[in-house]
């Protein structure tokens, strides 16, 4: 009978593999980003949580324009469960195309 790998599990087989790939030679390899099941969610709240094993991205959208309440509801619509390493891989991407992005349109308030 097959055990069920939980989160945690997957995630430490995946930054075994990355580990295991980085120790090996170089080699030139074609990337191509199928699209065909991705879908698109517009966000203007983020969160980030985690713990040993992952990083995870929440994402979701404030409807509660100008209220003055005791109480925001944020509406999640996507959760992104990262390794540490690929977390690390890309925060420092978004940190170059941020910077690209204000050499070309100008510094972000």
């Amino acid at each position: 009978m097959a055990t069920k790998k939980t989160p945690a599990d997957a995630a430490a087989t995946a930054q075994a593999d990355v580990e295991k790939s980085a120790s090996q030679p170089t080699r030139d390899v074609r990337v191509r980003f199928d699209d065909t099941k991705m879908s698109s969610n517009y966000a203007n709240v983020a969160n980030v949580g985690m713990s040993k094993d992952e990083v995870t991205l929440l994402f979701g959208t404030n409807q509660t324009w100008g209220a003055v309440e005791d109480e925001v509801v944020i509406q999640l619509s996507s959760r992104i469960i990262l390794t540490p390493s690929v977390a690390k891989s890309f925060s420092e991407t978004l940190q170059r195309v941020l910077s690209e992005y204000e050499k070309q349109v100008g510094k972000i308030a």
